[in-house]
């Protein structure tokens, strides 16, 4: 089995400078989108799953016209992060985005765990988790254990794919969550893919159950220029 994880296109955070709270895409975000969308072909994508956010609706428009799944689901469990610091920035100005940003990365990894943001990033991946392995068994993909790494049984007739157009934030879970690694507040800035960078994961067989690896990360070749190639 394969997961294609894609991040949104570009999106449009400042209006007038002021921070918007669900942006849509860039001009750029919108080209990004369509040039991602055009390396798969018709019906290549047994099941997409998209975050209702507008980033991502407006990213998943040009896979939709091109028909590359044959079933897509929007969950709400898949939209970014949005602790009550950064819902307070909604409406200022990039200067005072700018200053809340080079504060917080400037923590130490002890400060950043206990802050707002790191105890919210707690709850933040165990609801993502939890949604997840539900939707996940549905489909016959159950984890039977994480003793040495997570184990997944998978079903003869499971999905051969499954494509997740979703966030930064979102993405970093759910690669924490398959590579069977720590998911701290700052892990999202560990992977930071770019805009509608290709990452895919590939099930493999062992003993009795297969685990995932990472076959590709954060693939952008298909944006040729590269100032177009953003984060």
């Amino acid at each position: 089995m394969e997961i294609v994880l894609i991040r949104h296109g570009q999106p449009e955070w400042m209006i007038n400078d002021e921070y918007q709270r669900n942006p849509g895409l860039t001009e750029l975000g919108y080209i990004q989108s369509t040039k991602s969308a055009r390396q798969f072909t018709k019906h290549s994508i047994d099941q997409l799953w998209v975050s209702p956010l507008n980033r991502a609706a407006q990213t998943l428009t040009p896979f939709e016209t091109n028909e590359v799944a044959k079933e897509i689901k929007t969950f709400e469990w898949l939209k970014e992060m949005e602790d009550k610091d950064e819902v307070a920035l909604y409406g200022k100005s990039s200067d005072e985005i700018m200053s809340f940003f080079e504060k917080r990365n400037s923590q130490t990894f002890e400060e950043w765990a206990v802050s707002s943001h790191g105890l919210y990033m707690q709850d933040f991946g165990k609801k993502i988790i939890t949604n997840l392995e539900g939707e996940l068994e549905k489909l016959g993909i159950v984890c039977i254990d994480d003793t040495f790494d997570k184990k997944f049984e998978i079903r003869d007739d499971s999905l051969e794919n499954l494509m997740i157009i979703s966030h930064a934030g979102t993405m970093s879970v759910l690669l924490s969550y398959f590579l069977n690694m720590p998911l701290y507040a700052w892990t999202w800035k560990k992977f930071l893919p770019r805009h509608t960078g290709h990452t895919r994961l590939r099930s493999m067989a062992i003993s009795d159950g297969h685990f995932f690896r990472l076959k590709e990360f954060n693939n952008v070749s298909f944006i040729e220029n590269p100032e177009e190639q953003t984060y």
